[in-house]
């Protein structure tokens, strides 16, 4: 199989890092992984949504940028970049915790560096319900997350929704995933390396 850059999207609870990596593993690819221990904002979001949430934000996405611009062709990304700009942060800016002035930073920001760098190959967009995501939240009984209101879970998915629906350039393969699990059924891990390999066949 030819060697691809893929990147896994999903809202949060979707099961997005345990793809990547089972991806990773199946394909012998390098794994690529969200940096949140050196985001020193983040901390400080939790406390002062308002204060904090640009800055959180905008790290995360220049730690992104500065991942993509020395990747491996052959790499699986935990969550792609435009999940980043058009669901984390633009949920940020929906609810008011970064203004419109902060916003229109941001996006120039993104939209500067967008030309630069890679592009991957394909998106898995582990189609996944709320009431799911808010289930399997529960049961790993994380508990920062059970702060975490249900409403903005669903923002989250939409928004990540509406940039799959208006994406033209970037393969979405899309699997549904509420009844697979891939942290420890076989059966279900095979399923899912099946269908990501077929779609990726068709690619050019």
């Amino acid at each position: 199989m030819r060697k691809r850059f893929l990147s896994v999207a999903g809202v949060m609870g979707s099961g997005k890092t345990t793809a990547a990596r089972f991806l990773a593993r199946e394909l012998d690819y390098t794994l690529v992984e969200e940096n949140f221990a050196d985001n020193a904002f983040l901390p400080r979001f939790y406390k002062d949504m308002k204060r904090w949430a640009f800055h959180s934000q905008t790290f995360f996405l220049m730690e992104k940028m500065n991942q993509l611009l020395s990747i491996a062709p052959q790499s699986v990304q935990d969550t792609p970049i435009y999940q980043d700009v058009y669901s984390y942060a633009q949920a940020q800016h929906i609810l008011g915790n970064i203004d419109d002035a902060e916003w229109k930073l941001y996006v120039k920001i993104f939209t500067s560096l967008e030309e630069h760098i890679p592009v991957p190959d394909a998106i898995i967009f582990l189609d996944v319900t709320v009431d799911e995501v808010i289930r399997r939240i529960k049961a790993r009984d994380r508990s920062f997350e059970k702060k975490i209101p249900h409403s903005y879970i669903g923002l989250l998915d939409k928004l990540l929704r509406d940039w799959v629906q208006i994406n033209k350039k970037i393969r979405i393969i899309q699997i549904p995933t509420d009844a697979l699990n891939l942290v420890n059924n076989k059966k279900d891990q095979h399923m899912f390396m099946e269908l990501v390999k077929n779609n990726l066949a068709m690619l050019q």
